[in-house]
């Protein structure tokens, strides 16, 4: 086996491995307590998004392997700070536009809160997991639902800064 592509065999396995692996660590990693020296919410929140803005280009060009490999990264990073701002969850306002269905109830808004992050950590769990894998109809429907989750949030979240 040639030695470039013995590399780019390589490369998608370390790709691939960490796709599975470090969601895993990063879900144990906040699921231990809380610190004062953690991410803030909205500092996740706004990487996450680089991220999803990042991964325009490649996910135009899934039929480079660069590109689905460059793609498959940035889903990763995305699952990551998702699984990191659910531990943060907590640290959300109230957006005015759901002041009225909860109250000024913080910990029922933290929960509804997670549970729309969790969703969001397994669609870009199942993006990563379709980019690694070739399937580009599935990826750009992962994708797109993960651009329509975010958009929903800025939308609902959109009042308050």
């Amino acid at each position: 086996m040639k030695p470039s592509m013995q590399r780019h065999l390589q490369r998608r396995a370390f790709i691939a491995a960490s796709a599975l692996t470090i969601p895993s660590i990063a879900l144990a990693r906040t699921s231990g307590s809380s610190q004062p020296g953690g991410m803030e919410f909205e500092d996740l929140m706004k990487q996450a998004g680089k991220n999803l803005k990042s991964m325009r280009r490649p996910m135009q060009t899934l039929d480079n392997d660069a590109s689905r490999d460059e793609a498959a990264f940035l889903a990763n990073q995305v699952t990551i700070l998702l699984a990191q701002s659910i531990e943060a969850a907590e640290q959300a306002p109230i957006p005015e536009r759901s002041a009225a269905k909860y109250a000024g109830d913080k910990v029922k808004f933290a929960r509804d809160l997670r549970a729309k992050l969790t969703e969001a950590v397994g669609s870009a769990n199942e993006l990563c997991r379709a980019l690694l894998l070739g399937e580009k109809d599935a990826a750009a429907a992962h994708y797109d639902a993960l651009r329509t989750v975010r958009k929903e949030g800025h939308d609902e979240f959109e009042e308050e800064h």
